[in-house]
């Protein structure tokens, strides 16, 4: 059996104990995650002590931005029907606001990753995100599924 194999049962597994541990759930989560880039990467063990740093403080500040000023951007599109134009147009302004930060925050994670490792596995990342995204609501479309 192969490495890959190997990992899909192991994932597969702990989805499947998903519920049964006594970590929180995002702890779950983070640690799936963790498990399954690690080996997408194919990183080594001083690529993943390098890796992991980088990607958290990336994390950490896009969180924070979006927890600080798309919630905000959010919360006025729900009554965007009742703002006033000059009101639209702030946020509006806001909105790119938001986009162009995020996307700076990307180049520069990019950039700091470019020091740790690949272009290539910077890109397997990626494909590494969307794979685990789908994943994780595959998984809760199945268990909500089975609760209904």
């Amino acid at each position: 059996m192969n490495k890959k194999s190997l990992f899909i049962i192991l994932f597969t597994f702990l989805l499947g104990f998903y519920g049964n541990s006594q970590n929180s759930e995002s702890e779950k989560i983070e640690q799936l995650k963790i498990a399954f880039f690690t080996e997408e990467l194919n990183l080594t063990g001083s690529e993943a002590k390098r890796f992991w740093p980088v990607y958290n403080k990336h994390n950490k500040k896009y969180e924070e931005l979006r927890s600080n000023e798309w919630s905000s951007i959010k919360s006025q599109l729900e009554n965007i029907e009742e703002l006033s134009q000059s009101e639209s147009n702030k946020l509006l302004n806001d909105y790119m606001s938001y986009k162009r930060s995020r996307v700076e925050y990307r180049e520069e994670f990019v950039k700091n990753l470019k020091e740790v490792i690949s272009p290539k596995q910077i890109m397997m990342l990626k494909k590494a995100e969307y794979d685990f995204h789908k994943k994780l609501l595959k998984q809760y479309k199945s268990d909500k599924s089975s609760n209904d």
